[in-house]
């Protein structure tokens, strides 16, 4: 049940983040989201980590079950980073008119922060042919919602625990990349 409590809980996190950070224009209504948003406590939180209790089987044998406790300690920018990827490779709403910018079937196989780099374990399937626009779209979609999260200052992009010069063939992303830093990675 708590597992369920901080998924919602940090999937309206994201939801929000998202919806203050594509809008530059700082509204009445903006600015009261965002105070709800940092009056959210996630439950066993303590700083920049959640305690989750995890149950696993532990049974002997096959006649009797038993479950065991497991205790994680994970960082809650490490959880929200994960679920902005997710839900950009899910793409936008249905209703939206907005693009997506990953193909449907590329899949986020890590993801972690460290000294203020964000680093993104993307499948082979984020690699594909696209035009200028389009990768400089997708860069600056992942770069722009992970750096809303104040640990994240630059993205690293992998494909498949190996460093890639290019998602689309037309950016260098063999460095981390700040919001300024995409215009100046575009191929010459």
């Amino acid at each position: 049940m708590k597992k369920w409590a901080i998924i919602c809980i940090c999937s309206l996190l994201i939801i929000f983040t998202m919806a203050l950070s594509g809008c530059e224009k700082k509204d009445k209504l903006s600015m009261q989201n965002k105070q709800k948003i940092e009056k959210i406590v996630l439950p066993n939180s303590k700083d920049n980590i959640i305690d989750l209790e995890l149950y696993f089987d532990s049974s002997k044998d096959n006649k009797k079950l038993e479950i065991a406790k497991e205790e994680r300690l994970i960082k809650k920018d490490e959880l929200l980073g994960e679920l902005i990827v997710l839900e950009l490779i899910k793409g936008p709403t249905a209703n939206s008119k907005l693009k997506p910018v990953l193909p449907k079937e590329t899949r986020l196989l890590s993801f972690s922060i460290k000294d203020k780099i964000a680093y993104v374990n993307l499948s082979k399937e984020a690699i594909k042919s696209m035009s200028p626009n389009k990768e400089e779209a997708c860069l600056k979609s992942i770069v722009w919602s992970l750096t809303t999260l104040p640990s994240i200052e630059k993205v690293k992009i992998l494909i498949e625990n190996k460093d890639v010069d290019t998602l689309g063939g037309n950016f260098d992303i063999s460095k981390p990349l700040g919001r300024i830093d995409i215009d100046n990675a575009k191929n010459k």
